[in-house]
């Protein structure tokens, strides 16, 4: 009987000869439940893959959506997975896959976080250099496999000394496996990141399979239920409406207000902002479909039709819009106002109607709708 400590393989040879891979009921995982962590402009959140191409891959259906936002150095958001002081000598293998809306000059990249097992003071993290040319960074999906023998890894951190190898200067992995001071580490958190740059703006990045040492790592959240923010923006037209009428992007090819949350839950606020000295009080129609009510804006509303009423999910009334100066008017519904809040939705896209009760007039901006909800996990 052999167990492989860096894979918690346990293997068993039959006098025939024959080898059998037995996994250990109560064996513990080497490495935990991984969990999402931002800061400054980026942004992290599960997502769930319900339309092409996000529902390709993820053996849960969950991702990691991770927005780096706009860059000034310390910006960044990452997925962070525990591992149970796995010596550094034993971390021998690592994929993952992850989908970019645009191309970027960083890929999703791998910081290992290491530190002496009986003395915490001393430890380092050890980056893959985001911009490598072995890091995929194209618009769609992109798969990473670890090459130890590449060198392609750099190390900051505290209270090191005995090492051969130099902080910030880029080594092989397998260097560090071989390190006089770091083979006698253990890692005890990894994490794939986006973010860190210095100037522009990273773009949605969903990381979505992730393959330790021959384990797969489960994608979601941990907690039943997670909270996400939808914002639909759409450029208005100069025009007066009156009283009942849609508010869209256009006169004759209007479309409804689509919100992707990628999954079931309930909407607990919604927020509309126009550049624009605006007093209207709106009206959002929500529908599990296409309504197939007017859409054009400055004509009179028709929804909800009886021909929607199997999917219609039901309101928001937003209270009347305020502004203060020259900023954008707003409003914002709760569940403390008189909005029809919480309010359950079953599909994983919802779809609006925007009418406002009194008539008002717009300018050609962006007029921005931004819903957030308590999603359920499943």
């Amino acid at each position: 009987t052999l167990l492989e400590l860096d894979t918690a393989k346990l293997y068993t040879t039959n006098d025939e000869g024959t080898t059998w891979y037995v996994k250990p009921a109560n064996y513990p995982a080497m490495f935990g439940t991984p969990t999402l962590n931002s800061a400054n402009n980026g942004s992290a959140r599960w997502d769930r893959g319900s339309t092409s191409p996000l529902d390709q891959k993820s053996s849960t259906g969950w991702l990691a959506g991770l927005t780096g936002g706009v860059q000034t150095g310390d910006d960044y958001a990452r997925e962070e997975i525990p591992v149970d002081e796995l010596p550094v000598p034993a971390f021998i293998s690592a994929l993952w896959s992850y989908y970019m809306s645009a191309a970027e000059v960083y890929g999703v990249n791998l910081v290992i976080w290491i530190h002496d097992p009986t003395d915490f003071d001393k430890r380092v993290e050890v980056t893959q250099a985001p911009s490598g040319v072995t890091l995929e960074k194209g618009s769609g999906w992109n798969a990473h496999e670890l090459d130890v023998t590449v060198t392609q890894f750099f190390y900051y951190g505290e209270n090191v000394s005995g090492s051969d190898l130099t902080a910030g200067t880029q080594y092989t992995w397998a260097q560090f496996q071989a390190d006089p001071l770091f083979k006698d580490w253990t890692i005890y958190r990894l994490t794939l990141e986006m973010g860190w740059y210095s100037t522009g703006t990273f773009d949605d990045v969903w990381v979505a399979d992730i393959k330790l040492n021959g384990q797969l790592i489960r994608q979601g959240p941990a907690s039943g239920t997670h909270r996400k923010t939808v914002s639909v923006q759409k450029t208005m037209i100069a025009s007066t409406k009156g009283a009942g009428d849609v508010y869209s992007e256009n006169a004759t090819t209007g479309t409804d207000w689509d919100f992707d949350f990628g999954g079931i839950g309930y909407i607990t606020k919604g927020v509309i902002m126009h550049d624009a000295q605006m007093s209207e009080r709106f009206v959002l129609y929500l529908f599990s479909q296409p309504p197939t009510s007017e859409t054009d804006d400055n004509v009179a509303n028709t929804s909800p039709l009886t021909a929607d009423a199997l999917f219609f999910l039901g309101v928001i009334e937003f209270p009347a819009m305020s502004y203060v100066q020259t900023g954008d008017a707003i409003s914002v519904a709760t569940p403390s106002d008189l909005g029809h809040l919480p309010l359950l939705f079953d599909s994983p896209v919802v779809y609006g109607i925007l009418v406002g009760q009194d008539g008002d007039t717009t300018v050609v901006e962006a007029l921005t709708i931004i819903l957030s909800a308590d999603m359920e996990d499943n």
